[in-house]
């Protein structure tokens, strides 16, 4: 598995969520299978983890944002990429 700490470190990304701008905090990371996804942190508080499914589009893995949101976050991560 390659490390992914070199090859894809943490990044910033800003969108709106519950109608205020926040930065989130990017982590990619993937699966022992390979499939990448990412952990999403506000602050401290980790909010989702979200990956690109087969379909291309985002999906949520862990947390409670709407559809839109994760679209919103997901659509961030593919302009940072």
């Amino acid at each position: 598995m390659a490390d992914l700490e070199l090859h894809n470190p943490e990044f910033d990304i800003v969108i709106n969520l519950d109608g205020q701008s926040k930065t989130i905090r990017v982590k990619p990371d993937e699966t022992s299978d390979g499939v990448e996804y990412f952990n999403c942190k506000s602050g401290d508080e980790q909010i989702t983890q979200i990956r690109l499914d087969e379909d291309n589009k985002w999906e949520q893995l862990w947390g409670e944002l709407s559809d839109e949101e994760v679209a919103a976050i997901g659509e961030a991560i593919e302009q940072t990429k």
